[in-house]
């Protein structure tokens, strides 16, 4: 029976976990020092490689980030795991989204390219055409 769970993936870098975050490589990075964001460092690594995976910062979401101190005004059951999970799943969602407009513009931009160097060829087909015309139109005139 397949799970319909994703699996979790393990991201090793502060640049992919701040992109699953949807947030910057220095505020995730100040997550970690002031609120715990769940992160490991592989013995004798150097102090900047990371490691942490999409479960455990789903439940630190869940749980720590809805408890930080200070927060300001949050949406009704934000702090609750199902607030959370739908969170997630609109980030997920919007995430997608974009990509697949991103992909729609980069192939509109690439039908858009080849259209220019369509018309460039034909205006320059139509223009050494009109300078043959012109110059047999002249040479016409002395004989």
């Amino acid at each position: 029976m397949p799970s319909t769970r994703q699996e979790a993936k393990v991201l090793s870098s502060w640049k992919e976990i701040a992109s699953y975050l949807g947030k910057g490589v220095r505020t995730v990075q100040r997550w970690e020092h002031e609120w715990g964001l769940p992160v490991s460092r592989p013995k004798n690594a150097h102090k900047s490689t990371v490691l942490s995976s999409t479960d455990k910062l789903d439940r630190w979401v869940a749980t720590k980030w809805a408890q930080r101190p200070g927060r300001r005004e949050s949406p009704p059951n934000a702090g609750s795991p199902n607030g959370v999970a739908a969170s997630i799943r609109d980030f997920r969602r919007l995430r997608q989204a974009n990509r697949e407009l991103l992909y729609d513009l980069v192939q509109a931009m690439a039908g858009l390219r080849a259209e220019s160097q369509t018309l460039v060829r034909a205006v320059s087909r139509a223009s050494e055409a009109k300078s043959r015309t012109a110059e047999n139109g002249k040479a016409r005139q002395f004989v």
